[in-house]
């Protein structure tokens, strides 16, 4: 019930699309472009498994649709002790296409989830509409491509990768995925950075929108906690611009944190459980290491910044030097340094709102017209180099997708049969949590 009455009131807090009033034929084109791209980009990325989907993500995935649609909720497990587990995991983006499965049948599971997929990409896309349909349709298609420079990375670290391979972990222990690797990977962690940072961005100098802000946050946390730590920071900058203006709207604030605040509070409950059995740390380097090899690890830190955020915020910087510019900046380059999930998830995720923001602006001075443009000729030139040598990142990720097997989803695998075991981001005991109480009803 709280999170319908979120979305009823927030958008009220979102101000009307400026620059449409005079094209709405172009808005439709553009709606209609930017749903055919979506299909397109969604099904490549292997829901609905028409083309090639990638298996370490994938099979687990799919498995937990499957356990929600099959099972009473929360899905409940056994492990090999005999301690008694629940699913615990972001499950926003799974919950609408199990409800559905759930009345239409398990075998329609795979496609509701594709339909899913693309209507939150279109949401996103559609959220960044304003100009012409052509420069809609070229912002969006530079979003798909947008990506730090992994293949410098990957060259300089061991010479030129192979055709298809993954490029992202060419910095050993971090990485920061190009949109193309978000959607195809973690759809789950992608959509909600994104739609969040794009409204956040939009709407940044309306304090409508602002007061608003702890509303957002609540289906972000449901679909994926990482992105909200990320958003957070940049949430926090708008609000403390809209208090310098002193255009806070103190009363808006007030009701949103009123309605928020009992059902964030059970979906906190519900994320933290378990969650001291995480990987986590801070600092960039392991405790066993020797100086040199901290030294080393540092230096390739510094180095990674540069290469996927760094040389990008420069140019970035010269556009818009807005403070929520400058946090998005400090995010990134704060994140390597701390370590939170098996694969230091907290980098990988918690980055995408602040990477959003980052190439929105780029890709706005990239399809502006000339006289809205902010950089030199000879810095666009330089941008749009950078971007097409960031292109590698997702070329190699699409041609997976179009030379790879397709494989069906297997209806029959549980969560723990698809994860080989009980791993605490997946799986929880209800009995060590503040909702005993609720699970045992």
């Amino acid at each position: 019930m709280a999170v319908a009455a979120a979305v009823y009131w927030l958008p009220r807090g979102i101000p009307p699309i400026r620059g449409l009033h005079h094209a709405r034929g172009d808005a439709g084109a553009s709606l209609c472009l930017l749903a055919i791209l979506s299909a397109i980009w969604a099904m490549l990325g292997g829901a609905g498994h028409t083309f090639h989907a990638n298996a370490f993500d994938w099979i687990p995935r799919f498995a937990v649709l499957r356990d929600l649609v099959v099972q009473d909720w929360p899905p409940r497990y056994v492990d090999a002790s005999g301690r008694d587990l629940i699913l615990r995991a972001p499950l926003g983006y799974y919950l609408p296409p199990a409800w559905l499965a759930r009345k239409l049948g398990l075998a329609w599971a795979d496609a509701i989830l594709l339909v899913w997929t693309w209507l939150g990409i279109t949401l996103f896309f559609a959220a960044n509409l304003g100009g012409t349909a052509v420069r809609n349709l070229a912002g969006a298609a530079l979003f798909v491509c947008a990506s730090g420079l992994d293949l410098v990375g990957v060259w300089l670290a061991g010479g030129p990768p192979w055709l298809g391979g993954h490029l992202e972990w060419w910095a050993g222990r971090i990485q920061y995925s190009s949109t193309t690797t978000l959607l195809f990977w973690v759809p789950n962690h992608a959509l909600p950075g994104w739609i969040a940072a794009a409204w956040l961005w939009r709407f940044r100098d309306d304090p409508r929108f602002v007061a608003r802000l702890p509303v957002l946050f609540l289906p972000v946390m449901l679909w994926s906690p990482l992105p909200a730590i990320g958003l957070l920071p940049l949430a926090m900058v708008a609000a403390w611009v809209q208090w310098r203006r002193g255009s806070v709207q103190w009363a808006g604030c007030f009701k949103s944190l009123l309605l928020v605040a009992p059902a964030a509070g059970l979906v906190a409950a519900y994320l933290l459980m378990g969650v001291g059995a995480i990987n986590a740390g801070i600092g960039a380097a392991s405790p066993a290491q020797s100086a040199v090899e901290l030294g080393i690890d540092i230096w390739r830190t510094i180095f990674f910044l540069m290469l996927e955020a760094g040389l990008f915020g420069m140019l970035a910087l010269q556009r818009n030097c807005s403070p929520l510019m400058i946090a998005s900046l400090v995010v990134l380059a704060a994140l390597p340094w701390f370590s939170f999930g098996p694969n230091n998830d907290l980098a990988m995720r918690g980055s995408i709102p602040a990477l959003t923001i980052l190439w929105l602006v780029l890709i706005a001075e990239l399809t502006a017209r000339p006289a809205q443009r902010a950089l030199s000729s000879l810095m666009r030139s330089v941008l749009a180099m950078l971007f097409l040598l960031g292109m590698a990142t997702p070329f190699q990720e699409i041609y997976r997708a179009l030379t790879g097997a397709p494989w069906a989803a297997d209806t029959s695998l549980s969560a723990p049969a698809a994860l080989r075991s009980f791993p605490p981001h997946y799986f929880a005991s209800p009995n060590d949590s503040a909702l005993r109480h609720v699970f045992r009803n």
